[in-house]
């Protein structure tokens, strides 16, 4: 998604999945509030944040827009009954605080957890559908309105899934194996002929 959005000049910000999940933010909440500050901090110049987070049972995506004032959450499986209150309070603890340091108007985030998006049948497929949420997501940026953006809420079809799995194997293939690419890591103690 990263390369994506710098290949056609977007102003989004990723944050690591892994800070943003559900065990991290339990084990240690001040220091995922600090961690989101700072990627805030950074970030309040680009249109939209978002990550991948991992409930416990669910891969969600979840996407803070500070022009509107909303955190959207595309829930794959929303008709599950799920806690969101550290995820909130994190994300609204993080956004005050940056809303004092650059002496910024505070007013709360409005979260729409039950944002209307592709649903899945059971399974373990969350993972694709939160890629494919990210995708959409982007769309977003195209939107003055939060009224006007709307994402589709029937399943992935077949060729939905080989998109995406097209583009996570492309990314690994061209920016991790190639040696050549953004998240390439060549060991020092690897040596190739």
């Amino acid at each position: 998604m990263i390369s994506e959005t710098k290949a056609h000049g977007l102003l989004v910000g990723f944050l690591d999945p892994e800070m943003m999940s559900l065990s991290t933010i339990t084990c240690d909440k001040s220091y995922v509030v600090d961690y989101l500050t700072k990627a805030l901090m950074k970030q309040l110049v680009k249109d939209c944040a978002m990550f991948a987070h991992d409930t416990g049972d669910q891969w969600i995506l979840v996407v803070l827009i500070p022009r509107w004032g909303k955190v959207l959450y595309f829930d794959s499986m929303r008709s599950e009954k799920r806690e969101h209150s550290l995820l909130k309070d994190v994300i609204n603890e993080a956004y005050l605080s940056v809303c004092r340091l650059k002496k910024r108007e505070e007013k709360m985030l409005v979260h729409v957890t039950k944002f209307p998006c592709h649903q899945q049948h059971l399974g373990i497929t969350s993972g694709f559908y939160t890629a494919n949420h990210m995708l959409e997501a982007m769309r977003i940026l195209d939107v003055e309105n939060p009224k006007d953006f709307e994402v589709s809420t029937t399943p992935l079809d077949t060729d939905e899934f080989v998109n995406i799995q097209e583009k996570i194997a492309s990314f690994i293939m061209d920016q991790v194996i190639s040696s050549k690419g953004d998240h390439h890591y060549q060991n020092p103690r690897v040596t190739t002929n």
